[in-house]
């Protein structure tokens, strides 16, 4: 299985990936936000809101550009050193991409959309969510599909190279092991850390922590097949895998190596999972869980506190 595992990593995808399959039509609109009748309608974009809120080292200035009948936001990042990071990134609907990709925004994804809290059950599915996924995950979509933005989070977390990021990776006890991961998300992964272990042990609990085999974070790649980094080459993704995975599927990549023709079809109870009441501590602190993306992945949690605030306010 450790093989396999190995074999199978560098698929891991990325929550962002799976916005066009069960995310189409979430859209913030501008210039309506922005403009009316020639005048400044809103001292902001919609939903700018989010980042401030998700990021307080940050700030986020917004100016509005005319002549693009868009925001530019300048940002500015306090490191933990002490230093400041500073760019201009056109709002783009969430995109954050700076003026030289401003006429390429189609090629990127937003960054803001209605993160899934249900599972989709595959006995649920009709045909056209059928067709959906399998042409999501094709090849040649993977290959040609829209692009994770990574300017923003450039700025955040000082990510552009490996040498610059490996500069921020730390080493901290998590749960039962150790994990490498970013040293801005040390603290919200300490109070999952801190939550998790205080939670009463049921038979659910005590196997799961039992059987925790590994956790892996920081791994410098892109996402197999696109363009897009993985989260885990910033440090905010982490892994948390058990020992065996209870002879269930834990990754769609791994289900379709074995059934490529109907892997989407797996049902829940074939699929192994963190304890609700752990997915529940990750997502309080600003992580979401991968197990409820349309092509699943169900050891993967990211931290993404902007799109945790943005899903709140769309209930």
């Amino acid at each position: 299985m450790q093989k396999r595992h190995k074999a199978f990593l560098t698929f891991i995808l990325t929550v962002s990936f799976l916005i066009p399959a069960y995310s189409a039509g979430q859209k913030d609109s501008y210039p309506d936000d922005s403009i009316m009748n020639g005048e400044q309608k809103k001292l902001s974009p919609k939903n700018l809101d989010c980042f401030i809120k998700a990021y307080p080292n940050v700030t986020f200035e917004p100016e509005f550009d005319p002549e693009k009948n868009d925001w530019k936001i300048h940002v500015t990042a306090l490191q933990p050193n002490g230093t400041v990071r500073k760019a201009d990134l056109y709002w783009c609907e969430s995109r954050f991409l700076p003026e030289e990709k401003y006429e390429e925004k189609e090629l990127y994804r937003r960054m803001l959309y209605k993160y899934n809290r249900t599972v989709p059950d595959p006995q649920n599915f009709t045909e056209d969510d059928i067709q959906k996924i399998k042409s999501f995950t094709s090849k040649e979509n993977r290959t040609n599909g829209a692009i994770d933005p990574p300017f923003l989070f450039n700025v955040i977390y000082n990510c552009e190279t490996r040498t610059s990021t490996e500069s921020h990776i730390k080493r901290m006890d998590f749960l039962t092991l150790s994990i490498n991961v970013h040293e801005l998300i040390s603290d919200p992964l300490k109070r999952v850390h801190k939550k998790a272990m205080a939670l009463p042990r049921d038979e659910e609990l005590t196997h799961f922590f039992k059987t925790l085999s590994r956790t892996d974070g920081f791994n410098w790649r892109t996402v197999r097949d696109t363009q897009s980094r993985s989260f885990h080459s910033i440090g905010v993704a982490i892994d948390i895998l058990p020992r065996g995975y209870y002879q269930k599927i834990i990754y769609w990549g791994w289900q379709r190596q074995l059934r490529p023709n109907d892997w989407y079809m797996t049902p829940l109870s074939k699929r192994w999972s963190p304890p609700q009441s752990i997915i529940d501590i990750f997502w309080e602190e600003g992580f979401v869980w991968g197990g409820t993306w349309a092509v699943w992945d169900n050891m993967h949690f990211e931290y993404h506190p902007e799109l945790i605030e943005y899903t709140k306010r769309m209930k």
